[in-house]
């Protein structure tokens, strides 16, 4: 007997091995943290240990509570989503400094797990759209501790300044509590699979902070780090980046510094995959359609927008992805804009893009081209008890890419995915692989008609919906997918073949990452036409086999 508990020896080593066992087989059985994998120059996104494509939907800013999120999950589900993007509020979770409160956090979670959503959660801290507003009171209310920005006049401003270190110690205080929070109840099921630090942050109403503090750093050198990594000559703010962007760049110096510090910390407490999102503008993006696009006025100053990732990716090393929102973007500015943002040193996620169809365009073009991880729509919970009408195509989008998800993975990876995407002028497009050429044919389809440009002009003419993913599966064989358009197919030139011809057409679906063909055989093919598919309004996934002669 052991003197301490009374308690066999033998059966108390018995228990310890068998507890030890256990602890071993749960931890062995831990699904795996989401992960970004970069081979051969491209980036997958791992979930559960297996490739996953985001396909999301971002709630309105002021969505996330228990009562409006429930309203929300058949939204969701019709949109053929599989994750749902929400923010956590500061001002919500800790009311008074130091005291924490996740119950709404607890109770909005478990709803995404229950639903089978998996969640990128956003964090609403020191700044949201340029300002402060989700900052609590006690932080809002105290200026002389949490100082906000000055304008040019002297003015403070609804901005909390990126020089406060107390600020960025509370903010910083409440998102590791918050990430502790989430790995404990979280880990086991891993429902959350990234996260957003801050968001759209900056300054809206000044390009820079003015107050004493700053003018002095401003009027110092650039801190030589910045300038070794960005391979400048040393100098002032002004010699180093030129007038025109020093005080831009100035602003983004600061606050990508301050945010990585919290997504450092974050990830120290609990490693998921963190990135920063970007409200558009300046350097000819056209954000702004009817203003100025300077930093400040039309777009908050220093965030990670498009002529300032070479300095963000120099300074915010533990933000593994910038992103820019284009959700109000015409698709030619939203290739434009997103091309940017596709580097060697920056996965392409897209978490606010798609609304409309000029966003279900954009979702297939970001898939093939840049190749997204993800993609994302805002306001999804918008309206009434039924998805708005806004988000139908993406969600069709979404309802062929899930039912195609591993092979378009793959296709992403070996580089062989293509897309073809109409719009108002272009009424086909040729793609062309080792062995094929194909011709994509747009159709005209009944949609959306887009307004007239003028009263009593012409009658509208429907929105342009032909969009079509095409991937080489194997060197005669292919997956079609797509709306509203018909693929024709012959060799490609130089290849000594003239014609090719059918040997199979199934239409299907993959389940479990294995095709089920739903319908066989159908060919297209006349007697002196190439081979041909074609692609309902509805949407549609095939997979052809061929030969060439």
């Amino acid at each position: 007997m052991t003197r301490a508990t009374g308690f066999p020896l033998r059966k108390t080593i018995r228990l310890a091995l068998v507890l030890a066992a256990a602890a071993s087989l749960a931890f062995a059985q831990a699904k795996p943290i989401p992960q970004l994998v970069k081979k051969g120059g491209k980036f997958t996104f791992m979930v559960d240990g297996k490739p996953f494509l985001i396909l999301g939907g971002q709630v309105n800013n002021d969505g996330a509570f228990p009562d409006r999120m429930e309203r929300s999950w058949s939204k969701f589900k019709a949109m053929s989503m599989n994750t749902v993007e929400y923010p956590v509020y500061w001002n919500e979770i800790e009311r008074e400094e130091g005291k924490f409160d996740f119950s709404d956090f607890d109770q909005i979670l478990r709803r995404a797990r229950a639903q089978d959503f998996r969640v990128v959660m956003l964090w609403f801290g020191t700044w949201k759209n340029g300002a402060m507003d989700w900052a609590p009171n006690w932080v809002k209310s105290d200026v002389a501790r949490f100082p906000r920005v000055l304008d040019s006049g002297g003015k403070p401003i609804r901005v909390l300044s990126p020089h406060s270190r107390a600020t960025l110690e509370a903010d910083k205080k409440a998102y590791v509590a918050m990430m502790t929070h989430l790995r404990q109840v979280d880990e086991a099921d891993r429902t959350v699979v990234m996260m957003q630090v801050e968001n759209e942050s900056g300054l809206l109403g000044s390009v820079r902070d003015y107050s004493a503090e700053s003018n002095k750093l401003f009027n110092g050198p650039v801190p030589a780090s910045l300038v070794t990594a960005l391979k400048k000559k040393p100098g002032t703010w002004t010699e180093v980046f030129g007038s025109r962007l020093a005080e831009e760049s100035f602003t983004a110096y600061y606050l990508s510094s301050f945010i990585n510090e919290i997504a450092k910390a974050g990830k120290q407490v609990y490693p998921l995959v963190a990135y920063v999102n970007a409200w558009e503008g300046g350097e000819d993006t056209a954000d702004a359609f009817d203003s100025f696009d300077r930093a400040g006025e039309s777009y908050p100053s220093g965030g990670p927008v498009s002529h300032m990732l070479d300095l963000w990716k120099a300074t915010a090393p533990d933000i593994d992805i910038l992103s820019a929102d284009t959700s109000v973007q015409p698709f030619v500015n939203f290739r434009m804009i997103n091309a940017r943002y596709v580097r060697p040193d920056n996965p392409y996620w897209s978490p606010e893009a798609g609304r409309t169809m000029s966003g279900a365009r954009a979702f297939f073009y970001a898939l093939a081209e840049y190749p997204a991880i993800g993609f994302g729509a805002y306001g999804v919970d918008s309206g009434g008890a039924e998805l708005e009408a806004r988000f139908v195509d993406l969600g069709a989008d979404y309802r062929l890419v899930n039912a195609a998800m591993p092979a378009i993975v793959d296709l992403q990876a070996a580089g062989k995915l293509k897309a073809a995407i109409a719009d108002d002028v272009i009424r086909g497009k040729n793609l062309i692989f080792d062995r094929y050429h194909l011709l994509v044919r747009f159709l005209a389809a009944p949609g959306a008609p887009t307004p007239s440009p003028t009263p009593g002009g012409p009658p509208p003419s429907p929105a342009p919906a032909a969009r079509v993913l095409v991937g080489e599966l194997g060197p005669d064989e292919f997956l079609i997918m797509g709306f509203n358009a018909a693929v024709d197919i012959r060799p490609t030139v130089g290849s000594g073949f003239t014609a090719a011809q059918f040997l199979q057409v199934d239409e299907g679906v993959y389940e479990n990452g294995v095709w089920k063909t739903t319908n066989r055989g159908r060919t297209y093919q006349g007697s002196y036409t190439p081979p041909s598919v074609s692609l309902p309004a509805q949407g549609a996934i095939f997979r052809v086999k061929l030969m060439r002669y």
